[in-house]
């Protein structure tokens, strides 16, 4: 029992560097501000009572949202917007994560009509849940303004990013626990993976690339190996959160793999600049401060800057300077 809580606690309150927790911070705030600001949001407010007959009533008090008032919708942006950038800046950084939070939170719903109403495909959920954990949290301890001089425990910037990061890494596992209840492994066979490629190349105003998921779609070895690999990661990928080691690997791929998703299917992964939030920045950092330490001493101990700049062998003393002044004059 003593080895399982000691895991647990390796786990969630291991050590961490401020820098990492606050670049978490402008990574969330930096997501939220592209979705706000490529998408008027406030103008769907606007439109006829019909759009809205299909919203319940639990939905429309769980958000506070009912159509009609564009005005105030363009306020709570704005408000949103300046909370965000607060948060980017490092203002007050946990009273605009939260103000932003909860803004976004607001105004997240209203996505839907953009894109696609599964939670996991907008580009919102995470910044929403990121930055109430943020509020929680001492991001405010690097990247700030006002950097606090009192010292923290490392295990206090910890929790919140392994949070944060969890919440990423659960787009994928549970893309990949839904596969696996409502088709079980077949997903991932040669048929269905072609039938996807098929179908997601067909809307000629979607379907940005089509060669690629056609060329996968006529090839059965192809298109098993890509069904396994996608649902193989999609539940490996969560071990990027507990073993730093793995992320030199899980990260790359992910990328890879959006890609990969990207030009055979044209599905955009709105929320794959979060991957960002695996970055260990204070390591990069440190080996950037080394580096630059390194490069400053080789110039000093360069052979023009010793011609340049007299050394305690070649600087002439000043007694023996007069004299010779003096000998040269006669």
């Amino acid at each position: 029992m003593s080895r399982l809580r000691g895991a647990w606690e390796a786990a969630w309150f291991g050590p961490e560097a401020p820098t990492n927790l606050a670049a978490a911070r402008v990574v969330l705030a930096l997501q939220a501000l592209w979705i706000l600001l490529s998408r008027d949001l406030p103008a769907l407010s606007a439109l006829p009572p019909e759009f809205f007959a299909a919203v319940t009533d639990s939905a429309r008090w769980r958000y506070l949202l009912w159509e009609g008032h564009p005005v105030l919708e363009r306020g709570l942006q704005s408000a949103a917007l300046l909370a965000l950038a607060g948060a980017l800046a490092g203002i007050a950084p946990r009273a605009c994560c939260a103000a932003a939070g909860l803004l976004l939170y607001r105004l997240a719903p209203l996505e839907a009509l953009f894109y696609t109403p599964s939670p996991w495909a907008k580009g919102l959920t995470g910044p929403v849940l990121g930055l109430l954990t943020l509020s929680l949290a001492p991001c405010g301890d690097a990247l700030a303004v006002r950097v606090p001089r009192r010292p923290r425990a490392p295990w206090e910037y910890g929790w919140a990013l392994r949070l944060v990061q969890l919440f990423v890494a659960q787009a994928y596992l549970f893309s990949g626990w839904a596969k696996l209840v409502q088709a079980g492994p077949a997903w991932a066979g040669a048929a269905n993976i072609r039938a996807w490629l098929l179908l997601s190349n067909q809307d000629e105003q979607l379907a940005v690339f089509s060669g690629p998921g056609l060329f996968v779609a006529d090839r059965p070895a192809l298109a098993l190996a890509m069904g396994v690999a996608a649902l193989a990661f999609d539940l490996i990928f969560v071990a990027a959160v507990f073993f730093p080691r793995s992320r030199r690997v899980l990260v790359p791929a992910a990328v890879l793999f959006h890609a990969g998703v990207l030009v055979t299917q044209n599905y955009a992964f709105l929320s794959a600049p979060l991957l960002l939030l695996f970055v260990d920045w204070d390591a990069i950092r440190n080996r950037s401060a080394t580096l630059r330490a390194a490069a400053a001493t080789s110039s000093r101990l360069s052979p023009s800057s010793l011609q340049r700049t007299p050394t305690s062998f070649t600087r002439m003393p000043a007694a023996r300077a007069r004299a010779s002044t003096s000998t040269s004059n006669m």
